[in-house]
């Protein structure tokens, strides 16, 4: 359904180019064609972006290789997306054509239970910046500095939170240096089955600090780097897994025998503690916790490692890759051994191949399911994806 391959070895190229390369272009309006002044131009999740001039015009340098969401944002017009493949050349694109907002002023309406509401909103996004941050080391120092911007939807019956954002969410992370932009297009919580996801596009501002602190910054970047699923991509198209240390395995796994469905957990749960008069709760509350905590496979890997062009082929289109197995996948960083430790990852396949560009980001998320280490990271532990290590 995408692209051939090439049944080949592996060919090992270099994982990312260094080129400088540039995009230009206009952007203007569609109502008078006129180019438009101070509109934010950027590819989304890397730390690429300028303002256009005043007569629209815009030029993105230091541009690397691979498949970007170019967005562009200007006060009073919609937002523009565009899917942009940058190959090793300079980039003219065509005119870019905004179109004005309409905004209609809604009636105001004072409705009571006012401070109930606000209590729900704080849960709300307490229950966001949990998901949507992460729990890591890195999340402790992230802040949301305009959470009045989302807006939200909580399902009673089901218990779950939805949200998007109006405009950019800003996120300071003191951690990595950098100041994110994040346009929220959707976010779903659903504790009952332990699904959390979120889709949109971010733009990275490195934060201006001393140089002790730029230092710090940079070694906790390459702390994030080492055993992340961008590192491991790059080691792919590099070919350099004993290099990295990332040892690939076939994945067998099975449920465990007994343990009851995290939906079933989550539920009784939730029921005992709405009832806390409830005769034997605390017994109860204490097993289904327990219940919660067992895992919810018995996996193991495969004693002999994959070899790259196993799992890795190259396309018919320069700078793009096909990451798939027949099986799901184990990959343990700096653990020699076919089991688990903290930073093993897993992937499901759920099409024949998932692909990625030349900066080792997946381009078709759909196409597997991500489990383990990788699966618990979130905004507090991206990196923008032209990142270069120890940069």
């Amino acid at each position: 359904m995408y692209r051939s391959l090439f049944l080949l070895l592996f060919i090992t190229i270099p994982a990312y180019s260094f080129a400088q390369i540039s995009i230009t272009g206009k952007v203007i309006s569609t109502d008078n064609k006129n180019g438009i002044a101070a509109a934010s131009v950027f590819l989304s999740n890397s730390k690429v972006g300028t303002i256009t001039k005043n007569d629209g015009t815009y030029e993105l340098t230091y541009v690397k290789d691979g498949q970007y969401d170019m967005l562009v944002s200007c006060i009073g017009y919609e937002i523009y997306h565009k899917q942009v493949s940058v190959k090793y050349s300079n980039l003219q694109m065509p005119d870019i054509e905004l179109v004005p907002q309409i905004s209609q002023l809604g009636e105001v309406k004072i409705r009571p239970g006012r401070a109930k509401r606000d209590l729900k909103r704080e849960r709300y996004i307490r229950m966001f910046k949990e998901q949507f941050l992460g729990r890591t080391k890195n999340a402790t120092s992230c802040r949301l500095l305009n959470p009045e911007l989302l807006e939200f939807n909580f399902d009673e019956a089901s218990d779950k939170l939805t949200a998007t954002s109006s405009d950019f969410l800003v996120i300071e992370n003191k951690t990595l240096g950098y100041r994110i932009r994040y346009l929220l297009k959707s976010f779903l919580y659903d504790p009952r089955d332990g699904v959390a996801a979120y889709t949109g596009s971010s733009v990275f501002e490195p934060i201006n600090g001393t140089p002790q602190q730029e230092a710090n910054w940079i070694n906790k970047r390459v702390e994030t780097y080492k055993g992340s699923e961008l590192q491991f991509l790059r080691a792919c198209i590099a070919d350099a897994m004993p290099l990295n240390e990332f040892i690939v395995r076939r994945l067998y796994r099975k449920p465990t025998p007994g343990r009851p469905a995290d939906s079933l957990i989550y539920e009784r749960v939730k029921y005992i503690r709405s009832h806390p008069s409830a005769f034997g709760s605390r017994d109860s509350l204490n097993y289904w916790i327990g219940q919660s905590k067992l895992p919810t496979n018995e996996q193991r890997g495969s004693e002999e490692p994959l070899k790259t062009a196993e799992y890795v082929k190259r396309t018919d289109e320069k700078g793009v890759y096909a990451l798939g197995y027949s099986k799901p996948i184990m990959i343990n960083f700096r653990h020699k051994e076919n089991s688990s430790n903290e930073r093993t990852s897993y992937i499901i396949f759920r099409e024949p191949y998932t692909y990625f560009d030349s900066n080792g980001v997946i381009f078709t998320p759909e196409n597997c399911i991500i489990e383990g280490y990788w699966g618990t990271l979130r905004i507090a532990d991206l990196l923008p994806v032209d990142y270069e290590l120890g940069k």
